[in-house]
């Protein structure tokens, strides 16, 4: 296991032993597992919503005879 690797490790089994930070590991682990994919499936969204406006947009704006 590479250094960096290993001190992320002692660090997570550190937090893990002290229960004064374990609201603040539940708190940054909903952070990081739900809100972060959720911002960036939301980003997604938007974008498909802003390119089915623009067709239907410009859909409306043919001259049909």
């Amino acid at each position: 296991m590479n250094p960096r690797g290993e001190a992320i490790g002692r660090l997570l089994r550190r937090l893990g032993r002290q229960e004064a930070g374990q609201l603040t590991l539940e708190w940054a682990m909903v952070l990081a597992f739900i809100a972060l994919p959720m911002y960036f499936v939301m980003k997604v969204c938007m974008r498909l919503l802003v390119a089915h406006y623009r067709m239907v947009s410009f859909m409306e704006t043919v001259p049909f005879p």
